[in-house]
C-alpha cells in the first residue's frame, strides 16, 4: 500500500494518523527490523519524547498521596 486516503477527514485526524504511522515505523526499527525509508530528522533525537496530558494540570499531588495505597 503506497498511500492512505484521508481527504475527507479533519486536519487533526489526518495528522493523528500520520503520527501513528511514524510511531509504527520507529517501533519496527526498535524491534530490529529494517526501516522502509529514511528516518525523519526529528525522530533521530537521542532525547525521549514523553506524552503529556492534554487537559492541563488541576492541582498537585505529593509522592505520598500517589503511592499511599501501597
Amino acid at each position: 500500500m503506497e498511500s492512505i486516503d484521508v481527504h475527507d477527514l479533519p486536519e487533526d485526524d489526518a495528522q493523528l494518523i500520520a503520527a501513528f504511522v511514524e510511531f509504527l515505523r520507529l517501533r519496527q526499527i526498535q524491534r530490529g527490523g529494517e526501516p522502509a525509508t529514511e528516518i525523519p530528522v526529528e525522530a533521530k533525537q537521542d532525547e525521549p519524547v514523553f506524552a503529556s496530558w492534554p487537559l492541563g494540570v488541576k492541582g498537585t499531588l505529593s509522592r505520598e498521596e500517589i503511592y499511599d495505597y501501597l
